[in-house]
C-alpha cells in the first residue's frame, strides 16, 4: 500500500463484510488473519451493502469497508469504446475489484457505484476459466486492472499471486495492468512476463496535487517505472486523462520533457493519451453530487461521453504529440 494512505493505522478498513459462501476462499482466510483488529460482519450477498440506498459516496471514501464476496456472473466484460484498445479488437476487461484505494477527483467510478466501499472477489479459479474460455478462439487483450489499482492493492490482497502463473501459461492472453502506484514489491515478487504489461498513469505533480488525492507523487511514480524495467517488465506510460484549462495548459509541456529526462524512451512499449472524458450518465451522476469545479465546466456531449469540444481537443492533442514525439517515435503514441 502507499505511505500516502496511512497505513501505519492498526485497521485499514472500517469493517470487513464477508459472504456466508465467501468464507472457505484462501483470500478470505488471509484477510481475516491479516486484520485482526477489523469487525467481521457476514453478510448474506455483497449487493446488500454495496447497493444499499442513501449512502454518500464522498464521506464512505475516507472510512471505507473492504466485502470479500464470490462473483458468480459477468466474470468478463467488453472494452467500452471510451478506452484504448492499442490496437486489440479482442478488448475485454475484468474486475476483480470494485472500487478503488485511491481518491482521484475526476474518476468515473464515483457516478458508476451507489458506494464507496471496495468489493473483493475471492473465487478466482471461476475467473481463470473465464478469461481461458474467451481466449480459447483468438488471443486476447485483456485489460485486469480497469476498475480499481491491483498494484495498489498488492499488499491487501495479492491479485498476481493468484494469476501470475496463469498468465504465464496462457499466452495468447495479453494483459495490461494500469497503476499510478509507487508499490514496487510486486515487481521484485513476480518474474517479467511476455504477455504482461505495465501500464504506469502519470500526470503532472501540480495536477496531481489537485485531482488525484492520496496517490504517489510523480518522481514516486517514474522511480517505479524505472525498478520495473530494470526487472524487465514491458512498460507503457499512459498521459490520461489530459486536462484542458488555462491553469493545466502550462503545465504539460515541461512535464512531457521531465518524463524523459527519468525515462529512456527506448525502453517503453508505447505511449497512451487521452482527454478527460465520461460517460454521460455517470457524469450527470457525479455533477448532481459532487462540489468539484471540474464537473461545473462546459463540455461537449457526443456519442453519450461527455469531454472536450472536438476543434479544441484537436488544437492541443497536435501541439502535445508534437512535443512528445521528440522523445519517442509517433509509432509508439496511441492517441483516443
Amino acid at each position: 500500500m502507499e505511505k500516502s494512505l496511512k497505513t501505519s493505522s492498526s485497521r485499514l478498513f472500517n469493517s470487513i463484510y464477508i459472504e456466508e459462501q465467501a468464507f472457505e476462499y484462501p483470500i478470505t482466510k488471509e484477510i481475516i488473519k491479516s486484520h485482526p483488529n477489523s469487525p467481521i460482519i457476514k453478510i448474506r450477498h455483497y449487493k446488500d451493502v454495496f447497493n444499499r440506498p442513501k449512502q454518500n459516496f464522498y464521506i464512505q471514501k475516507h472510512n471505507q469497508s473492504l466485502i470479500l464476496a464470490v462473483k458468480d456472473k459477468n466474470f468478463l466484460y467488453k472494452g467500452p469504446d471510451v478506452c484504448q484498445n492499442f490496437g486489440h479488437s479482442n478488448f475485454y476487461y475484468t474486475s476483480f475489484l470494485l472500487n478503488c484505494i485511491f481518491d482521484c477527483e475526476y474518476c468515473y467510478l464515483q457516478g458508476m457505484y451507489p458506494s464507496a466501499n471496495i468489493v473483493a472477489f475471492v473465487n478466482t479459479e471461476q475467473f481463470k476459466s473465464a478469461i481461458r474460455d474467451v481466449a480459447s478462439n483468438e488471443p486476447v487483450f485483456l485489460a485486469a486492472s480497469y476498475d480499481t489499482d491491483l498494484i495498489a492493492f498488492h499488499n491487501v490482497i495479492p491479485y498476481m499471486d493468484y494469476f501470475h502463473d496463469f498468465f504465464k501459461e496462457n499466452t495468447d492472453i495479453l494483459v495490461e495492468i494500469r497503476t499510478k502506484s509507487g508499490n514496487e514489491s510486486f515487481y521484485r515478487c513476480h518474474e517479467p512476463l511476455e504477455n504482461i504489461i505495465i501500464a504506469f498513469t502519470l500526470s503532472p505533480q501540480g495536477i496531481i496535487d489537485k485531482f488525484e488525492r492520496y496517490t504517489p507523487s510523480l518522481e514516486t511514480r517514474i522511480k517505479a517505472i524505472r525498478t520495473a524495467i530494470s526487472l524487465g517488465y514491458k512498460i507503457r506510460i499512459c498521459l490520461d486523462p489530459i486536462f484542458i484549462n488555462p491553469e493545466s495548459d502550462s503545465l504539460y509541456e515541461p512535464f512531457f520533457k521531465y518524463i524523459f529526462e527519468k525515462i529512456n524512451p527506448d525502453d517503453i512499449l508505447d505511449l497512451g493519451y487521452g482527454f478527460f472524458r465520461m460517460s454521460r450518465d455517470f457524469f450527470k451522476r457525479i455533477e448532481s453530487k459532487s462540489n468539484s469545479r471540474l464537473f461545473a465546466q462546459n463540455y461537449s456531449h457526443y456519442n453519450d461521453v461527455v469531454s472536450y469540444p472536438p476543434d479544441i481537443q484537436n488544437e492541443i492533442k497536435a501541439k502535445h504529440i508534437d512535443i512528445i514525439s521528440k522523445y519517442i517515435g509517433k509509432e509508439k503514441i496511441f492517441a483516443l
